[in-house]
């Protein structure tokens, strides 16, 4: 029986860990399941053919990512009751005075700055509602203003350790710290940001202007309402300022991320006084466990060999020479999360890098940046690059406005090869040239 095959590695086990992979790809693609039966069924097949044992995939699971992740979404879900996200919306479009063009920069910017802080799902889960009860108020098409938070949604998300499942991934695999992402990802987040609000202006804001608005109905919005409690506000804001700056200065301290997201998390339950047991139910745990599995998978791929061929296949493509493989990584990075789900692949990746590591024996650290940029602005090419895409398609469907596949890929597709030729540039520049 296959089950009694023997632990050692064969080319039965190789073949088995190849299907399994491919089919659990395919089920995540495709949301055939739900990616955490997916995953977390892949991961058992790994075990259940003896490809790893048990004790091995517990090894091989990342707990400072699982950590950091969890404890993130119980702070997010306590932030959220304060009111404090749509009070930012709603200020930032009063100072618009109406203006659809201004309207879709400023939240746009409000969804790039949020990205970077909260994980890109909450975020698009606060902007969308606002988003549709801004443009029926001002009578017009909410697509532009949703197609641009989509954008900036996955731009902003870049520019931190926190702000999107690859940079976790990442993080929580090297010795890559919070002020390591702002220092090396920000400066190409504002350029590309900048370039992109740039082509936006020329799709939409020409349109966007034609329209009259009645700006008496955009001030009828009361940000105050958003506030009911500032006593409950100025206690999440306390505690979010030290979870952030424990981030900072993590260098100083070597206090593990997962322990200081966990710890803040737990800390402002206690403040706030909130029901622990409603909290954790805002956790999203089919998310931790999505992780869990795939890092069991990718642990049976390594231990398979399958890891250290890629990684080699990459070095003889690139002559181990890290300019190439910077730029080979990004590309393929931006590629493939442009049509499959950027975590499995991210997961992946993070693993044939450290192999390319340990083959080519030198700094990394250009590779890792690569990967960064190359799945975070690469989920903007389709609609099931990121799941805040999905997402935001997803309360369209039911609306006089349904955002199609077809419609966002004419500007999605664009806008991210941009995003990608800039960061091409950067990274050379910055990593072989200064």
């Amino acid at each position: 029986m296959l089950l009694l095959v023997s632990s050692q590695i064969s080319t039965f086990h190789i073949i088995i860990a190849l299907v399994v992979f491919t089919l659990t790809f395919t089920l995540i693609t495709t949301e055939k399941l739900p990616n955490a039966i997916a995953a977390m069924l892949g991961g058992f097949l790994f075990v259940a053919f003896h490809i790893i044992s048990q004790n091995e995939a517990v090894e091989y699971i990342d707990f400072d990512t699982i950590g950091l992740l969890c404890g993130m979404m119980m702070t997010v879900a306590i932030m959220r009751k304060t009111g404090l996200f749509e009070y930012i919306a709603i200020k930032g479009i009063k100072i618009t005075g109406g203006n659809p063009w201004r309207i879709l920069v400023v939240l746009s910017i409000v969804t790039a700055v949020l990205s970077a802080f909260l994980d890109n799902v909450t975020t698009v889960l606060i902007i969308v509602p606002l988003t549709f009860a801004v443009a029926d108020t001002i009578k017009i098409s909410p697509l532009p203003l949703l197609i641009s938070e989509i954008l900036f949604s996955n731009i902003g998300g870049a520019a931190t350790l926190i702000g999107d499942p690859p940079n976790i991934m990442i993080g929580g695999a090297t010795h890559l710290d919070f002020m390591d992402f702002i220092i090396n990802n920000l400066p190409i987040v504002i350029i590309v940001s900048i370039v992109t609000f740039g082509l936006l202006s020329i799709i939409y804001k020409k349109k966007l202007n034609a329209i009259e608005v009645d700006t008496s109905k955009v001030d009828a919005f009361d940000e105050k309402r958003a506030i009911k409690d500032k006593k409950f506000l100025i206690k999440n804001l306390i505690v979010f300022a030290l979870i952030i700056g424990a981030f900072m200065t993590h260098h100083i301290h070597h206090v593990s991320l997962a322990s200081v997201a966990l710890g803040g998390g737990f800390l402002l339950m206690m403040i706030t006084k909130e029901d622990p047991e409603e909290i954790l139910k805002e956790v999203e745990w089919p998310t931790l466990f999505f992780f869990i599995g795939l890092f069991v998978i990718v642990g049976g791929l390594e231990k398979t060999g399958v890891i250290t061929y890629l990684a080699d296949q990459m070095i003889v493509a690139t002559g181990g020479e890290a300019v190439k493989a910077s730029q080979l990584i990004l590309w393929m990075s931006a590629i493939c999360t442009t049509f499959i789900n950027s975590i499995p692949y991210t997961a992946t990746m993070i693993s044939v890098i450290e192999n390319m590591g340990e083959a080519a024996g030198g700094n990394i650290d250009s590779l890792w940046w690569a990967l960064s940029l190359g799945a975070c602005f690469g989920g903007n090419g389709t609609l099931i690059g990121a799941a805040a895409n999905i997402i935001v398609a997803g309360f369209t469907q039911k609306t006089d406005h349904p955002l199609r596949f077809k419609e966002y890929l004419k500007i999605g597709i664009p806008l991210m090869l941009v995003s990608i030729a800039l960061a091409s540039l950067y990274i050379h520049f910055r990593y072989f040239l200064l």
